[in-house]
């Protein structure tokens, strides 16, 4: 059977998104028993206690469908974010929204956008979607380069992706810079604006995204209950974006697409902000941990305003392999000698600093 003759030409350029080694895999290598999975930018923590009380209750209504138009999560998100309830989307995590905006939008001759490395998915949707994509260095400090973005912008081009926090670096976009940009970004070109990491921002000079949203504007915010609330299992993601287009992605997204158990999470978390200040502190004490270590043994890392720290070191192959004999599982760059280091909870900090000074303490 020739299988080229079914499958879209349109796939053979694209890579499948690769998750992260799975607990179960690194014990067959791992030298001890404790796991620390660091690689996903996953919260080490378990969901809110609220979120946790809201879907157990959920599950005795499993046998109904979910509500397919997330009417009182999408409600909750128009009310905190001050926009009408039609300015919002609710999706399967926000990476769906990504896929859906490029079904919504891209047509043969279109381009899109980004700097890279960053999020796989705006690769992947633009070559599903047939079409160029165009992708810039990061600067320096691992952040989005607007004025190398703006320049790459042409007639054809239909999408430019802003991802700040930046994964896997960890940089921002700072609000002065942003709002030079998006005056200067041509009114043909869609700006998606990817805050999936936006909780964990500290700096007062990052890009606030939410204040240039207007609903008329072509700029869409994505945001997540993934990282910061840690419901990356049950998949929810939300956006802002114009009315129009929502009206669009509900064509193109799959029905009930967000399920009930991932509503009733994320309604309660949202509704629980004392206890994401407490999770956002415990991860930049984790940070700062990581950054004093990484300076006592002379490393290069860059400052993260996200859940992770990126640092570069001589052989990362090796050192991500002695990690994992450790039980610590990091994500590699290997073409450029980088970690993304996830941060752990305490215990796993401790660990991720004691394999670190094992390997280039003197």
């Amino acid at each position: 059977m020739n299988w080229d003759t079914f499958i879209s030409q349109k796939l053979k350029p694209v890579e499948a998104y690769q998750p992260g080694l799975r607990e179960e895999q690194v014990r067959e290598i791992a030298q001890t028993e404790r796991i620390y999975k660091l690689s996903s930018n996953e919260s080490p923590l378990p969901p809110f206690p609220s979120a946790v009380a809201a879907m157990r209750e959920a599950l005795e209504n499993l046998n109904e469908y979910p509500d397919g138009a997330t009417h009182e999560l999408t409600g909750a998100l128009a009310e905190h974010y001050g926009v009408l309830r039609e300015q919002v989307v609710i999706g399967n995590g926000s990476n769906e929204l990504i896929d859906d905006i490029a079904m919504s939008c891209l047509e043969p001759g279109d381009n899109v956008v980004y700097c890279w490395p960053s999020f796989i998915v705006y690769r992947s949707s633009a070559q599903i979607a047939g079409v160029e994509y165009r992708e810039i260095p990061l600067t320096a400090h691992g952040s989005s380069d607007l004025d190398a973005l703006l320049a790459a912008i042409d007639q054809n081009t239909k999408i430019a992706y802003v991802c700040t926090p930046n994964n896997p670096t960890g940089g921002i976009v700072t609000d002065e810079d942003f709002a030079r940009f998006i005056e200067a970004v041509p009114k043909h070109v869609l700006v998606v604006v990817d805050a999936a990491y936006e909780e964990f921002a500290g700096n007062t000079a990052r890009l606030d995204a939410h204040k240039y949203f207007d609903g008329v504007r072509p700029l869409v915010v994505l945001r997540t209950f993934s990282k910061a609330y840690a419901l990356a299992g049950i998949r929810c993601g939300y956006g802002l974006a114009p009315a129009p287009l929502i009206e669009a992605i509900n064509k193109v997204r799959e029905p009930f697409n967000v399920n009930s158990v991932a509503q009733a999470g994320a309604l309660a978390s949202l509704n629980d902000p004392e206890e994401l200040k407490r999770r956002v502190e415990l991860n930049r004490r984790g940070k700062q941990r990581l950054y004093e270590c990484f300076e006592e043994l002379e490393l290069i890392y860059l400052e993260s305003e996200a859940n992770f720290v990126w640092v570069e070191v001589p052989d990362a192959q090796a050192v991500f392999d002695t990690l994992l004999k450790n039980g610590i599982i990091v994500r590699i760059f290997p073409a450029v000698n980088g970690l993304r280091v996830g941060v752990g909870d305490e215990e796993g900090v401790d660990a991720t600093i004691a394999v670190f000074r094992q390997l280039f303490g003197s």
